[in-house]
Parts: structure tokens; C-alpha cells; sequence
């Protein structure tokens, strides 16, 4: 049993729903924790946390070293993720005159499930 964490605004958004009973959604909700906490953050549990912004955004780290850290994240905090195959990739995208952009595709069970995180 996971905790319903969906917020007003979300895709699919469900007001009276207190807790996820289906692995897709325990496995989503886990996905968002670990790429959007940061280290520390979490009380007795300071290597939880992807610190994504700080990887992004310092320009000192690229596409496999993200990769890396997300994926290091996931085997030690996400154990569905080992069991549903979940993939990582990450692109950096320069094309655009505005800003850069990074793209973070997260496939699971080979690609039957796909999640794109764009920052």
C-alpha cells in the first residue's frame, strides 16, 4: 500500500482517494519522491533524493552522470522499479534559442509505461 499523493491539478486527479492499491501508481508515486526530494530532506534517511535541480541546473554534471544518479536511486529506494523493468534515459537539448532543456524518459516494463520529466 502506497499513500495517495496526486494533488489537485494532476492528470487523473482523485479527491477522496487516500492510498494507491496498483503497482503502476505505487511505482509513479515513488518515482516522483525520489526525483523531486531532495538529499537531506527526509528525516532519517539523508541519501534519499535525487537532488535533480542541483544536477541540472549547476552545469557540472552530464546526461550519463543524471543518468546514473537517478538509476543508483532507484535500485536503493524503488524496489518495483528492479521488478516492472524500468529504464532510464537522459538527453540534454541545446536546440532551442530560449534555454536549454534536459529530457528524462523513465520506461517501464520495456516501454509499455513511459515517463517524461522535462526541466
Amino acid at each position: 500500500m502506497e499513500l495517495y499523493i496526486k494533488t489537485n491539478g494532476d492528470p487523473n486527479y482523485d479527491p477522496i482517494k487516500l492510498q494507491s492499491d496498483s503497482r503502476i501508481a505505487t511505482l509513479l508515486a515513488q518515482l516522483d519522491v525520489i526525483l523531486f526530494t531532495r538529499k537531506g530532506e527526509v528525516l532519517g534517511e539523508p541519501g534519499l533524493g535525487c537532488n535533480l535541480e542541483d544536477l541540472v541546473y549547476t552545469l557540472s554534471y552530464n546526461d550519463s552522470q543524471i543518468k546514473n544518479e537517478i538509476e543508483q536511486q532507484l535500485s536503493r529506494y524503488v524496489p518495483l522499479a528492479a521488478m516492472m523493468n524500468v529504464t532510464v534515459d537522459v538527453e540534454f537539448d541545446t536546440s532551442s534559442n530560449d534555454r536549454d532543456a534536459i529530457f528524462i524518459n523513465i520506461n517501464i516494463d520495456g516501454g509499455k509505461e513511459t515517463v517524461q520529466v522535462v526541466i
